[in-house]
């Protein structure tokens, strides 16, 4: 079967979109890039990108966007304006609450922990997750020894210290390397 391939110009391009917009179909580039890529192409190559486009069409493409325009000093305000209305701002939170601010976060600042610096907040409050070090994990063997907890075998370390054995893995290479930092090997030959 052949397929019969559409010959696009300027005015064909512009033509489509007011077409697209009479029916009522979304307009925004993503939709329009899933829906017709040979549009959005087209788009691209004779008017210099979708949004020059829909305004070739005579369309206010503010109107038509989807999605937020995040602007460094938008992304400040609004991480800001959570953190004033008490909302988490830790970031497993914020992926699943809002998304399209962490993403622009990470696009802006490099991190999501950058961004919550950036707006004057201090990220070791926000943060849930804890920072490691060999200093710190050796501490914390050491503190977990004292309480009675049972190091000698990763099964049980792993059921009761998950995060303490995945750090000490990656710092020490292994939890055997670890217990010797912590001088805790002894432990080790129970």
């Amino acid at each position: 079967m052949k397929r019969a391939y559409r010959h696009w110009s300027r005015d064909e391009v512009v033509r489509e979109i007011r077409n697209l917009a009479e029916r009522g179909l979304p307009l925004n580039a993503g939709h329009v890039a899933r829906s017709s890529p040979a549009l959005a192409y087209a788009a691209r190559k004779y008017l210099g990108g979708w949004e020059r486009a829909v305004a070739a069409a005579g369309l206010d493409y503010e109107k038509i966007r989807r999605k937020n325009f995040w602007s460094r000093q938008r992304i400040l305000a609004r991480i800001r304006e959570l953190a004033g209305e008490g909302k988490p701002l830790h970031v497993s939170h914020a992926e699943r609450s809002y998304r399209g601010l962490v993403g622009a976060a990470a696009v802006r600042y490099g991190s999501w922990g950058q961004a919550i610096r950036a707006a004057g907040l201090d990220y070791t409050k926000i943060k849930r997750q804890r920072e490691w070090s060999k200093k710190v994990i050796v501490r914390e063997l050491r503190r977990l020894r004292r309480e009675g907890v049972d190091l000698s075998t990763t099964t049980e370390v792993r059921k009761k210290c998950r995060v303490l054995h995945a750090a000490a893995v990656r710092y020490f290479g292994s939890w055997a390397a670890a217990m010797r930092a912590a001088r805790l090997e002894r432990l080790l030959d129970k």
